[in-house]
């Protein structure tokens, strides 16, 4: 074979064979796995992308994310200005209740447009929770929840929604949120109609002002020591002032972790809460 036919081969060689379906399979994994995992999980640059879209609706309730003008976030403090509010698809009601939720201290990592259909709103989803017709709030927090922050997302709130019943505004939550609605009740007595905070260690400081809002506090007998201690001692205190709307909830052989689903298993939890109207 001469030189012009070995430079002949060479250039132009017989083509590939086709590509086997396993080794296109193979290559687009490898692509994938290729891309960045804040691309992946929706974290990288552009706002919401990657994020699983979270259905609007479920059973009678229609879910919005409610964002907080600066004006108005400007005086938040570790408040994001980022809130999901549930309004009943139907309602027979003019004026509707209010539940605000509280968090507990992982809540506030998560984008929330992840966090939609989790938490509180799943039990007014439950068939024998169905009767109760509500507004369900859920803000967040990047650490503990200020008082302050929350009345004034909750005024603005209140402004925005003026078929909120504010006779009938509650609070609850567990563990920092539990923490979070005691506090802000203290701060704010005359705020709530009533209040269930869980797993949470009272601050006893400022009792005279609670004696008369309804409250149904919640611990597990297995959690830390000021949590059991405290929740006992508070209810006693607050009866010593003459309250006659306290009670608490035990959880036999539950610790921190357990005693969050126990008392979502309590029996009239909602019928207790919306029988309180605030005077």
């Amino acid at each position: 074979m001469n030189e012009a036919q070995n430079r002949l081969d060479y250039i132009d060689p017989a083509p590939d064979p086709p590509m086997k379906p396993l080794h296109l399979l193979i290559i687009t994994a490898l692509a994938v796995l290729a891309i960045p995992a804040e691309a992946q999980n929706g974290k990288g640059k552009g706002k919401g992308k990657g994020l699983r879209k979270q259905s609007e609706t479920q059973g009678n309730y229609r879910v919005a994310v409610v964002e907080i003008p600066e004006n108005v976030a400007s005086e938040f403090e570790r408040l994001k200005p980022r809130v999901l509010l549930y309004r009943p698809i139907k309602t027979s009601q003019e004026k509707l209740p209010l539940v605000v939720t509280l968090h507990g201290s992982g809540g506030g990592r998560r984008d929330i447009e992840q966090k939609k259909w989790q938490g509180t709103i799943r039990q007014f989803l439950k068939p024998e929770n169905q009767q109760y017709e509500a507004l369900v709030l859920e803000p967040q927090s990047d650490g503990e929840w200020d008082p302050d922050s929350l009345n004034t997302m909750l005024d603005y709130v209140l402004r925005e929604n003026p078929d909120v019943d504010p006779k009938r505004i509650y609070c609850m939550g567990y563990s920092m949120g539990g923490k979070g609605t005691w506090e802000w009740a203290m701060h704010y007595p005359d705020r709530f109609a009533a209040i269930i905070p869980k797993g949470f260690i009272p601050d006893l400081s400022k009792l005279d002002g609670m004696v008369d809002l309804p409250i149904w506090a919640m611990v597990g007998d297995k959690d830390s020591k000021p949590r059991v201690e405290g929740i006992p001692a508070m209810e006693k205190a607050l009866k010593e002032l003459g309250s006659t709307k306290v009670k608490i909830s035990v959880f036999e052989g539950a610790n921190h972790a357990t005693a969050a689903g126990r008392s979502k298993e309590v029996p009239g939890v909602y019928e207790w809460l919306f029988s309180w109207e605030r005077e």
